[in-house]
């Protein structure tokens, strides 16, 4: 019941957006109707208008019903753009349905042979621009289709549309004996004659393919219970047409439906009353559509019975057959005047000419056949009383319109019912005359200078009307008869609704009383043609390779543009398309990818754990939907090129969906964001509006279908071994400085630098050192720093004495940074560093060479500090060359890494401590919190073990290591790999991973940190746990003995 009560309400919501979307559209884009020719002005020269092909106009109104299909029939048609819809129609659930339960339980063998509590109803067209199935306009359709087709099958076949106009008609046929129950004695018991609901189905304005599955499609039966005597005679009239059509091709097929025929035909007798149809397209009566199904059947059948239903009389002389209706009795007044004309409510017209067709010689038909179309005719066909001078009137133009609801569906039927006669009686030539004119019009000759027939002329570039009122043509994306501005299809050959009587018309997609088309609108229309082109098309042709196909588009693509970006980050929108329209269809495995790169990152020392990563917007949310799911970073290429994917599969995509993402880099250890957005390949060519993004590219289902990936780019090679060192001839710095004269510390220099990096190329501050010269006077000298940014404990200070002095420096001050000191970007700094030299005695900074009084106040430029970039001067000038001291030594350096994962925050614990030795040798070092280790004054000329341990770690040896000049056994992107697992046991290790170390572990499994029994030498991945995690990793190296270490 929730389930139930949460569909009504978002039906009911959709209904109130979309009655808002229409009204809004109405206020917006339809002007109001003109109700005079002097309220518009007629386009220039319209009177010239001179294409008339009738053989066009024949092909191209047959492909209006292509466009119409309903069901999976639709989909792989002649309409490239229509697909399978409504297939639900195909089960519809028996309690939604019109029929009552107690007729349901009474029929149910009849109604639900396999038990599956539904029935299978589905095909037939749609109405009109909306997707229900009518009881009387689909059955007048079929029923007039066919009419036209028997008379004219000639001019089908010649312009080659024959067969299709076959496959449309049994498609009509096909549907009604689906729809048609009938019991064991050939009785018929219900028939479905109308599948949806008008009022839910006209609130959603988008494609019958994308058809929301919460909008129910009941179904509606006539029975006894229920009748509708109207739309089932109809509907045998119909189904009369396809036995007369198919009988000799295909006799059993057509056997089958006038079998149904006359069944429907006594229902429609023995059951009375009209049908209701939801309120849509009820009939004021039944005797018309008794009278034309009993025509058709006596065509059928030569049973002149038929006839008498329709004119049999009483005794008295008054008529008790189906015309007592129209005429009360055939003395004094055995007549009628018929001012209508064919259509979907009242069939008279045709069922006379039927009548006089079969019954030539019956005056009362011919009369009645007759007199309507010289009444149409305005004058132009006479009456042959020529003192009868009634007749209907035209608009200024000569137009004659019956009704402003769709009047050119009126003024076609009166053409077809014209033709008909002359067919019949070649000698009234004036009546297909006359309706080559009204064709003419509707053609294109008309005050508004354009074509009632959409897509006629357009090869030739003439105008149409090209925005009718039509669902599946329009393609809206966004429920909105106003968008798209243009209809992304053309609905060839449909028959717009019309002008009004002042020859005015809009071309306007939200009005649906002169922009609408429907079945109805083109089925006499279709047999009109077939007339014209008949009496009037001598060497016309139809259009060759006709349907024309459409350009083909990328039906999946994303767009992007710039929402925000600054120096520290970049925020960007993205736009998933699927533009499928040929046909429209939702996709459910979509996927695009984001390239970036952090080159500029990693040359500074960072990496992509230093890029943040947030979805800052998700259109899959605000509609209730699952969210994106979002993958990455990943590694695409060496050269620092990553990238994220956005995935929606399993999310059903159609139109459009908006995803905002955010990048932004975190500051390195100097407090500098090195975020460089112009070299992210898919941020390329971006701009604040959107475009289509090539480098974005689409995936469908795991393939890609739009766009192009980046090439995968090698890293370029460094002039240096060491990659953390910094490219000497790329460096460019210079060292601002800014000096203090302080009376009362007399044994003390104070100062502070400002190291910058003027070059194009991040620069290590470990490869830094700045000398500042003096004269050391008397007394030791020592160092400190008093605030760095990277930290005080980074900064390093050494004091040199100068072997060759002069007058102003025997000694310098080296100041020097530490390996995680980090790295000054181009254009960075160090920031401000204060420092201080202190001495026992006191100084006299007038002699000291780095000292400038001038500077006291602020920093400034002061050459006589010097500054080197791993020992070449880089800035200043020496106040004499010194002598280096021959290095002594060489080293031997490297990273030493875990063979797990794990948390960032517990990294500098894990990395650090790594006992490193040269075995034999009185040296060794232990790693900092990076796993970077220096082991300096290593003798050349040797080769040394090296030997690497730390407590619950597997020890390693690295044998035959040949040192002649600095060696390095591990980089940063390719570590030494240490195993874990070798656990400490009385103070020992015994060099392999095995159950006592396994025993261990048991002994304090599932600790906690603070807990008696933890020990923090089994907490490998330091979690401050004691857990499975941990007995995974030792798992890893299982067995293992130092002696399976790999060789480096």
């Amino acid at each position: 019941m929730f389930r139930r009560c949460i569909s009504t309400l978002l039906i009911i919501v959709l209904i109130t957006y979309n009655l808002f979307i229409a009204s809004s559209a109405a206020e917006q884009a339809t002007p109001a109707p003109s109700t005079g020719p002097g309220n518009f002005t007629p386009a220039p020269g319209w009177e010239n208008y001179d294409h008339f092909n009738f053989a066009e106009a024949l092909q191209k109104s047959i492909y209006f019903y292509d466009a119409q299909k309903c069901g999976a029939e639709a989909g792989g048609g002649r309409i490239e753009w229509r697909g399978a819809c409504h297939e639900g129609d195909e089960k519809i659930p028996l309690a939604n349905t019109s029929l009552s339960k107690s007729f349901i339980e009474k029929y149910r063998n009849i109604l639900d042979p396999d038990g599956d509590g539904a029935v299978d109803v589905h095909g037939g067209y749609h109405d009109a621009g909306d997707h229900v199935r009518f009881g009387l306009p689909q059955s007048y359709t079929a029923g007039t289709l066919g009419w036209g087709f028997l008379e004219f099958r000639e001019e089908f076949k010649k312009i080659g549309e024959e067969e299709h106009m076959l496959e449309i008609l049994k498609y009509f046929s096909d549907t009604f004996l689906r729809c048609s129950f009938m019991d064991e004695e050939g009785n018929l018991i219900a028939f479905c004659y109308m599948v949806g609901e008008g009022d839910l189905d006209h609130s959603y304005w988008g494609p019958p393919e994308l058809y929301p599955p919460s909008i129910p499609r009941p179904a509606d039966f006539a029975t006894a219970e229920s009748p509708g005597s109207d739309v089932c005679a109809s509907t045998a009239a119909a189904l009369c047409t396809a036995y007369l059509i198919f009988k000799d091709d295909d006799p059993e097929y057509a056997q089958e439906c006038l079998t149904v025929a006359k069944a429907m035909y006594e229902f429609a007798k023995k059951y009375r009353g009209k049908h209701n149809g939801d309120g849509y397209y009820t009939s004021d009566y039944d005797e018309d559509e008794l009278a034309w199904a009993a025509v058709w059947l006596y065509e059928c059948t030569g049973d002149i019975r038929y006839v008498r239903e329709i004119d049999s009389i009483d005794d008295n002389g008054y008529y008790t057959g189906y015309i007592k209706r129209i005429i009360p009795e055939n003395f004094n007044t055995n007549t009628w005047y018929n001012t209508w004309t064919h259509c979907w409510d009242v069939v008279w017209a045709g069922t006379f000419l039927k009548l006089n067709a079969l019954l030539p010689d019956d005056e009362r038909w011919n009369f009645f056949a007759r007199w309507n179309i010289e009444y149409h005719s305005a004058g132009q066909a006479k009456h042959e009383d020529p003192n009868d001078h009634n007749y209907n009137t035209t608009s200024p133009a000569g137009y004659l319109m019956i009704n402003g609801w769709g009047s050119a569906r009126y003024n076609a039927a009166a053409q077809l019912c014209a033709l008909v006669y002359q067919k019949y009686h070649p000698e009234r030539t004036d009546f297909g005359e006359w309706a080559k004119g009204q064709m003419q019009y509707i053609m294109g000759r008309n005050p508004m200078g354009y074509s009632y027939i959409v897509g006629y002329g357009y090869e030739k570039g003439l105008p149409f009307a090209s925005h009718v009122h039509h669902r599946a043509a329009h393609g809206s994306k966004t429920l909105s008869m106003l968008d798209p501005p243009e209809h992304r299809h053309i609905l060839w050959g449909a028959l717009a609704g019309g002008p009004d009587k002042q020859d005015y018309h809009q071309d306007v997609t939200t009005d649906f009383v002169y922009n609408e088309v429907a079945v109805d609108y083109n089925a006499a229309f279709v047999g009109a043609c077939a007339g014209l082109y008949k009496y009037f098309g001598q060497g016309q042709e139809p259009i060759p390779n006709f349907p024309h196909k459409e350009p083909r588009q990328d039906d999946y693509y994303c767009e992007s543009r710039i929402e925000r970006e600054n120096a520290e980050s970049t925020q960007i929108v993205l736009k998933l398309h699927n533009e499928s329209s040929q046909p429209p269809h939702y996709e459910t495995g979509m996927m695009v990818r984001y390239f970036f790169n952090i080159s500029e990152l990693i040359e500074c020392g960072q990496s992509i754990d230093d890029v943040v990563f947030a979805i800052e917007y998700d259109e899959q949310i605000s509609l209730q939907d699952d969210p994106v799911e979002y993958r990455g970073p990943f590694k695409w290429d060496d050269n620092g090129t990553y990238y994220y994917e956005f995935d929606w599969s399993g999310r059903k995509i159609y139109g459009d969906r908006e995803l905002q993402i955010s990048m932004r880099a975190k500051q390195d250890s100097n407090y500098t964001t090195h975020w460089d957005p112009t070299n992210d390949y898919s941020r390329m060519g971006v701009t604040s509006t959107y475009e289509i993004n090539k480098n974005v590219p689409v995936y469908l289902n795991g393939v890609k279908v739009f766009g192009e990936e980046p090439p995968k780019l090698t890293a370029t090679p460094t002039p240096t071994v060491d990659p953390r060192v910094t490219p000497v001839n790329n460096a460019s710095i210079k060292v601002s400085y800014k000096g203090t004269i302080d009376g009362s510390l007399k044994n003390t220099i104070r100062a502070a630098i400002n190291i910058k990096n003027t070059g194009t190329t991040a620069v290590d501050l470990s490869d830094v050192k700045v000398r500042y010269w003096f004269t050391r006077e008397d007394g030791e000298s020592s160092f400190t720093c008093e605030y760095a940014v990277i930290g005080t404990d980074k900064v390093t200070g050494k004091f040199v004495n100068i072997d060759n002095p002069v007058s102003d420096a025997d000694t310098y001050c080296e100041i020097g940074f530490t390996k995680d000191a980090g790295k000054i970007a181009p254009g960075g700094s160090s920031g401000d560093i204060p420092f201080r030299i202190e001495s026992t005695s006191i100084y006299d900074q007038t002699n000291d060479y780095s000292f400038d009084a001038d500077m006291t106040k602020e920093f400034g430029d002061n050459p006589k500090i010097t500054a080197y970039v791993n020992g070449k001067l880089k800035y200043g000038v020496e106040p004499v060359t010194t002598i280096e001291p021959t290095p002594s030594g060489c080293r031997i350096s490297g990273y030493i890494q875990p063979n797990f994962s794990f948390a960032s925050e517990s990294a500098q614990k894990i990395k650090e401590g790594f006992k490193v030795e040269l075995s034999g040798e009185d040296k060794y070092v232990t790693t900092d919190k990076n796993g970077y280790f220096e082991i300096d004054g290593v003798p050349a000329g040797k080769s040394y073990t090296v030997v690497i341990s730390k407590a619950s770690y597997l020890l390693r040896e690295i044998k035959n290591i040949v040192v002649n000049d600095n060696v390095e056994i591990g980089t940063e992107s390719s570590p030494i790999v240490m195993w874990a697992g070798d656990i400490v046991r009385k103070g020992v290790q015994d060099n392999s991973i095995n159950m006592a170390d396994i025993i261990e572990f048991a002994t304090c499994f599932n600790s906690v940190k603070n807990s008696a029994n933890y020990r923090e030498d089994l907490d490998i991945n330091i979690d401050n746990a004691i857990n499975m995690s941990d007995i995974i990793i030792v798992a890893k190296s299982f067995n293992k003995t130092s002696a399976d270490y790999p060789g480096i």
